[in-house]
């Protein structure tokens, strides 16, 4: 810690003795020495606190980055799974009897055209709702006031000019 060579330190007992005097010596040195221990304690009590609080932040920015990843992974899986119904519809409609793409409007009834729009606009629709519905649930406004407080405030801006 200190670069004092042993001369050094010998130079200064010497000086202390001529200064303090050899009756007052021991008492000076016991109180020094137990001076430096508390300082000492003090010390590493600090260090130790120190490095507890850091490891706590870290700890608390670990288990924050990994329920961010948990909520993202489920808006992921939520996505696919609606990419895979509406896959699965759109594709029970394409492979059905009664859709022909080259048909033109003469041909064709026209109810059974009406009804089939109805029915891929219905099926848009969910599914837009559905993917809104993720988006949403990936980033709640509830976790911070400030977002949701601005969303708030937006809803009633809209509110007011629909009135």
């Amino acid at each position: 810690m200190f670069n004092i060579h042993s001369t050094e330190i010998l130079l200064i007992l010497i000086v202390a003795l001529v200064v303090i005097g050899p009756e007052r010596l021991p008492m000076a040195v016991k109180t020094a020495g137990l001076w430096i221990g508390r300082f000492r304690r003090s010390f590493y009590k600090v260090k130790a606190e120190i490095e507890r609080e850091l490891n706590t932040d870290e700890i608390r920015r670990q288990l924050y980055n990994e329920s961010v990843l948990a909520q993202i992974d489920e808006a992921k899986a939520k996505v696919e799974s609606v990419a895979k119904d509406t896959e699965t519809s759109v594709n029970k409609l394409v492979n059905s009897d009664s859709f022909d793409p080259g048909a033109s409007s003469a041909t064709s009834d026209q109810e059974s055209d009406n009804t089939k729009e109805k029915t891929i606009q219905e099926e848009l629709d969910e599914v837009s709702e559905q993917v809104e519905e993720v988006a949403k649930e990936i980033y709640n406004p509830g976790d911070n006031p400030k977002v949701a407080s601005a969303e708030t405030t937006e809803e009633v801006k809209k509110n007011d000019d629909l009135s």
